[in-house]
């Protein structure tokens, strides 16, 4: 028998020894750290997005407020100029 494994094309071809053959796939404790790991990811990113959420909602109430009590771009003196104008006509 040869020394090297057959192969279908696809594998990589690993020498027969006596040493164990490492494999790509992950054991438990790989698979529990990822997952592990995931979770904590997922948390934090959900507690950004939250506080980015309320962050922006803040910003545009506060920008909503100041526009609405300072009365926005409208000169209230030019509206009243503009009456006068029509009442002379």
């Amino acid at each position: 028998m040869s020394e090297h494994a057959t192969t279908t094309g696809h594998e990589p071809v690993a020498p027969l020894t006596g040493a164990a053959v490492a494999t790509p796939d992950f054991d438990r404790r790989e698979v529990a750290s990822f997952g592990k790991e995931d979770g904590h990811a997922v948390t934090v990113i959900g507690k950004m997005l939250v506080g980015f959420f309320f962050y922006s909602l803040l910003v545009m109430l506060a920008v909503a407020c100041w526009t609405r009590y300072r009365g926005g771009q409208v000169d209230p003196h030019a509206a009243a100029a503009q009456h006068d104008e029509d009442a002379d006509e």
